[in-house]
């Protein structure tokens, strides 16, 4: 029977290959995640049904990414979950310090190869998928479950299918292409449905740039995502680790509910706003020109790894802040954090007037302290903390790519990052000729 791409991983692990949609499986994961997201709901899961043994320690990776503590009940929940660390042996366990967007950080470490299964009850675990793994989205029940037993069962998910072709354009990023899908397709209702990506143009597309589409498509309901690995998977991995990995590849005629074509030439910079009171809109950044921005939160789960950045700064051409706007930065984690530090481009940005928070703030941003107010427009790169934005009463935020916000920034209101190239090059020129006379 041919297969998807999901069907494959999944019939190599059950040793089962004639698999359907909705077949009830078992699956023992390579990998159980959390963080402080869902860990404590998990560890109260987890004693309440009787539970009191981890059996497979080494197969949990757990995350610290709280701070700072803002409540006795947060404070009470982060020893509970470094009891639990503690006292069931957890091996692979990221405190504050080594942290990070906890997706961001099991990725940036190794841990992530093409092939892999994980379980986790945390939607961001999402993008796992871009590596080729295939990152199961479990209840807390579920995952108490699962690190008790080892085990999980599933329904085996239907696949629809999206190919890339053509050439990717010069101010297009993955956030661009998320919001283009989601403006120009029709996605599967059923949001358990696997979008699996390929296609000759998926070569365009930079390893950053597939987490950045990834994110946006998760941060709107698609719980799987999940991408063929390639080339670009086995150059990030053999910096990191030397894990075995499965390069997948579904078969030409495996049955999708949807198969589509994705032509990457026709996609242009794209923004969505989020308006109190009215419907969430995907447009093309040229029909906000000019609409003004007060605060820009760039980076952490979205956009956050220092490729992005690294294009950020280039589109600046080292030009300061607006004295309008409030600009923050947030690596995803503390690798990229010290990258940024290591190679100079953190100074800068605060040379620039920007303001660098560390990853572990981005919780209590996503829970909408002193961000969100009914007068101040904000744009981010963030879609999760875009979404969050949206439960904000008054909001009115801006979704973009990090080459949208970093225009934003330096210009003072929105402006295409052509544009905004060309203003600074006709600045620099007529700044030269005055020097020349």
């Amino acid at each position: 029977m041919p297969q998807t791409l999901i069907q494959k991983i999944l019939s190599r692990k059950t040793g089962h290959t004639d698999q359907h949609a909705g077949d009830l499986i078992r699956i023992q994961p390579e990998l159980l995640l959390a963080s402080n997201d869902s860990i404590n709901s998990v560890i109260q899961k987890f004693y309440q049904s009787g539970m009191k043994t981890v059996p497979c320690p080494d197969k949990v990776i757990l995350v610290n990414n709280a701070s700072p503590i803002e409540s006795v009940h947060q404070s009470r929940d982060t020893s509970h979950f470094q009891e639990f660390v503690h006292h069931h042996r957890i091996q692979t366990y990221y405190e504050l310090g080594r942290s990070g967007c906890p997706s961001n950080v099991v990725i940036n470490q190794g841990h992530i190869v093409p092939g892999l299964l994980t379980v986790s009850a945390e939607p961001h675990f999402a993008e796992l998928g871009v590596m080729g793994a295939f990152p199961v989205l479990a209840s807390d029940h579920e995952m108490a479950l699962s690190l008790a037993t080892g085990e999980l069962w599933i329904q085996v998910p239907p696949s629809a299918r999206f190919r890339f072709s053509g050439t990717l354009g010069n101010w297009v990023t993955g956030t661009d292409i998320g919001l283009h899908i989601l403006k120009n397709y029709e996605l599967p209702d059923n949001h358990k449905c696997v979008l699996e990506f390929s296609g000759e143009g998926l070569a365009e597309l930079p390893l950053h740039e597939r987490f950045n589409l990834a994110n946006v498509l998760a941060s709107f309901g698609y719980d799987y995502i999940l991408f063929e690995a390639d080339t670009e998977v086995l150059e990030y991995l053999n910096q990191r680790t030397d894990q075995e990995a499965f390069f997948d590849q579904p078969d030409e005629k495996a049955d999708y509910i949807k198969d589509n074509e994705i032509n990457l030439t026709a996609v242009s910079p794209m923004i969505a706003l989020a308006i109190d009171g009215k419907e969430t809109q995907i447009l093309p950044v040229d029909s906000l020109t000019d609409e003004s921005v007060h605060k820009i939160m760039a980076g952490a789960q979205g956009s956050g790894r220092f490729e992005d950045f690294q294009i950020g700064l280039k589109l600046m051409r080292y030009n300061p802040v607006n004295p309008a706007v409030q600009m923050m930065i947030m690596p995803s984690d503390t690798m990229v954090y010290s990258d940024l530090i290591n190679n100079g481009l953190a100074g800068i940005f605060l040379d620039l007037g920007c303001e660098i928070y560390p990853s572990s703030f981005f919780k209590v941003l996503k829970e909408g302290l002193g961000i969100f107010t009914k007068v101040v427009h904000v744009m981010t790169t963030s879609p999760a903390l875009f979404q969050s934005a949206c439960h904000t009463e008054g909001h009115h935020v801006y979704l973009g790519s990090i080459l949208t916000n970093f225009a934003a920034a330096v210009n003072g209101s929105i402006i295409h990052p052509k544009a905004l190239e060309m203003k600074l090059h006709q600045v620099a020129s007529h700044s030269h000729n005055e020097d020349s006379h």
